[in-house]
């Protein structure tokens, strides 16, 4: 049960994240939140003899609000995993 609490938080953490750095980009002071990189690989596309394609790729993006979500997420987990699950 304590893994899924702490799995349920960073997933919590990553979505959240993910709408305050795109709610963010073209706000002054705070844009430095929207700021990330992207990496995976590329949707390559496979052709069996020009009938069936298919496109296998897989891109991973992250910013600093989600990196920041993160570090508290755990340490959130930290501090009321051993009060909740005593």
């Amino acid at each position: 049960m304590k893994k899924l609490y702490m799995v349920f938080l960073i997933a919590v953490a990553i979505i959240f994240g993910y709408h305050i750095g795109n709610a963010v980009i073209g706000t002054a002071g705070l844009s430095w939140l929207s700021y990330g990189r992207s990496f995976g690989f590329p949707n390559t596309p496979i052709t069996f003899g020009g009938v069936i394609n298919l496109s296998i790729g897989f891109e991973f993006n992250i910013n600093v609000a989600q990196v920041l979500l993160i570090v508290t997420a755990i340490i959130v987990y930290t501090k009321t995993a051993p009060k909740l699950f005593a």
